[in-house]
């Protein structure tokens, strides 16, 4: 009987310790020493497994335990829950309203996205600004190809022939100021792009992933974008694959007082965009849009693309 009931506690704890490490590094104003960029990304995760352990050894008396796991849940409920809390109820957005504006970004997974999917996407939902990471030469001629310059035809692009580090960004009505993010890895251009008589700087943003060996060049071109953002006064969407969820502490630092995460901002519980065409499911909300805090989001979804691992999210965005 005791082997059983030591054997049950070593299960217990073996399952609770990745829960608790969670926990620890999400409450943390950091996220710049490894792994914490890789834990702190399970924070929704952890939050659906703790539950049911927690009652596990609340029964089985388990108290110093106990008392660990309902404190981590109760990080995890409110960390996770202004998610699903919608926005003061009002009129729906109109993409058709001229202060209004669609909004899409999509990693093109080394440019191999399906092009005819993604001018069809643009098409369909009505998408008036685009952001596309890790463009390549191939892929800007695909999509001229099946008439993406038929639909927004302005565009700044910046493709690379190898690897991720292209980046592109299109819209419906002229751009003008285009300009590149210094100092970073993969290209980030933008541009201003007029919203109903309003000038709006548009960026697509792509920092390098938070791998162990690369934490310090990831924080470093997020804090970069950071800077960046808050100097310009200009409104500002910034849309594309962050590298990052809302629960790294350099995301929520770059949002700041300012910016809003636009799924945050909907309600409708997190976003993933990330893995996606494989066997295992989309698990990390990767790929933001992210706005101005005055400015209303409604209808933020994500789309399949074939040909890539990460989703399209889409977000319409009332500028005035």
């Amino acid at each position: 009987m005791r082997f059983v009931r030591g054997l049950v506690s070593f299960v217990l704890w073996v399952v609770a310790i990745p829960l608790l490490l969670v926990a620890s590094g999400r409450v943390l104003p950091f996220d710049n020493v490894p792994p914490l960029p890789l834990i702190v990304a399970f924070t929704p995760w952890a939050a659906l497994v703790t539950l049911p352990l927690l009652v596990i050894a609340l029964f089985s008396r388990r108290w110093v335990l106990t008392v660990l796991l309902a404190v981590s849940l109760a990080g995890f409920v409110y960390w996770t829950a202004p998610f699903f809390v919608p926005p003061p109820a009002s009129a729906p957005a109109d993409p058709a309203d001229a202060g209004t504006v669609r909004v899409m970004t999509l990693n093109a997974h080394l440019g191999q996205a399906d092009a005819e999917s993604v001018v069809d996407l643009v098409e369909s939902q009505h998408v008036e600004a685009l952001t596309i990471l890790e463009l390549t030469p191939g892929l800007e001629e695909a999509l001229t190809e099946a008439g993406l310059d038929e639909l927004l035809p302005h565009s700044f692009t910046v493709p690379a022939p190898d690897g991720p580090g292209g980046s592109g960004l299109w819209s419906s009505t002229p751009l003008s100021r285009p300009e590149q993010l210094r100092g970073t890895s993969f290209a980030m251009p933008s541009a201003l792009v007029d919203v109903g008589g309003t000038d709006v700087r548009l960026t697509a943003v792509h920092p390098y992933p938070p791998l162990p060996e690369e934490t310090a060049t990831w924080r470093t071109e997020l804090v970069e974008l950071t800077e960046q953002a808050r100097s310009d006064r200009t409104p500002q969407i910034l849309a594309g694959d962050f590298n990052a969820t809302y629960d790294h502490a350099t995301f929520r630092d770059l949002l700041g007082s300012r910016f809003a995460d636009a799924t945050r901002e909907w309600g409708a519980g997190p976003v993933v965009t990330w893995p996606e065409g494989s066997r295992v499911p989309p698990l990390f909300a990767l790929d933001h849009v992210v706005v101005e805090r005055d400015m209303p989001v409604s209808d933020v979804v994500p789309m399949d693309v074939p040909g890539t691992d990460h989703r399209a999210l889409l977000a319409t965005v009332v500028v005035e």
